[in-house]
């Protein structure tokens, strides 16, 4: 192993379309938080033939602070990240937050349309992109990492709890990172990256396929500037107003049910009744509709 100073020591593990952009920007401000220059690294699943010396030098320049890490939303689901990122650091400190997986998924689907990618009804997009469920299938992830980490190296958070307190969800971080407290100033109390609709869906898909070329060939901290532009966002989408896509009812109904067991399990293995705060087991008239 290289230098061991420079291994990162805490990880946002996941999942996607929870919050993970807003995390990355909160941390970035900590004075004792040393990010990796890009949100998405995704080595210990979709870069890992690049080697350990090349992950390793993604953190190489950075300033010597109490907790370096990085925030790559797809590890949680990645059959293989979790004995890789142990074999790297065992110590390793994992953060996690869960999205009720329907809602979850229709947001990533609504963020496909939002880049251009794709233009279908959510009932193709969930063929087409099977993630849209799996990523949402915590307990089978979890239960992954937790044969081979500690409880106590994961903090398991909810997707509500940041948008409800974003700075009670804040003083947790810190605390299980073991770093100061941070009061977040009122520009990382609100979502940085809303659903939208593309203003010219040539130009989202462009623009997308711009970002994928500049991670590719190591713009990294050019590309992690301009994803935070929100003249840039703005100039490319604009915000749902009354035309914001709803999941049917019958198709909630369906998804909810398929994923119904996944959410029970989760209760045995974080010790949180996550079924109760998501409507699982209640009748369909009482559950939160898919927006």
């Amino acid at each position: 192993m290289s230098d061991v100073s420079r291994v990162p020591n805490f990880l946002y593990i996941g999942t996607s379309k929870a919050g993970s952009t807003w995390l990355f920007n909160a941390l970035a401000v900590h004075p004792q938080v040393a990010l990796a220059s890009d949100k998405g690294l995704y080595y210990f699943d979709q870069h890992f033939d690049r080697g350990e010396s090349w992950y390793l030098s993604q953190f190489a320049g950075l300033p010597d602070r109490p907790a370096i890490g990085e925030i790559s939303h797809s590890y949680l689901s990645s059959p293989e990240a979790p004995k890789r990122i142990a074999a790297l650091n065992p110590a390793v400190r994992l953060l996690v937050c869960l999205r009720e997986p329907v809602d979850r998924a229709f947001s990533d689907y609504l963020d496909l349309v939002k880049n251009g990618q794709f233009d279908g009804p959510f009932e193709q997009a969930l063929e087409a992109y099977p993630r849209l469920l799996d990523r949402g299938r915590y307990a089978t992830h979890l239960g992954r990492y937790l044969e081979v980490f500690p409880p106590e190296q994961l903090l398991v958070q909810l997707f509500d709890d940041l948008r409800a307190d974003a700075q009670r969800y804040a003083d947790e971080v810190t605390r299980f990172l073991s770093l100061d407290p941070m009061a977040l100033p009122a520009s990382e109390l609100r979502s940085r990256m809303p659903a939208g609709v593309p203003r010219n869906a040539t130009a989202a898909s462009a623009a997308k396929a711009a970002s994928r070329l500049a991670k590719r060939v190591g713009l990294r901290r050019l590309r992690s500037r301009v994803k935070r532009s929100v003249r840039l966002r703005n100039a490319l989408y604009r915000p749902y107003r009354d035309d914001r896509p709803v999941i049917g009812p019958g198709l909630e109904a369906e998804l909810r049910q398929e994923m119904a067991d996944e959410v029970s399990a989760l209760k045995p293995l974080l010790g949180m009744d996550v079924a109760r705060r998501w409507g699982y087991g209640t009748r369909e008239a009482d559950q939160p509709t898919g927006v």
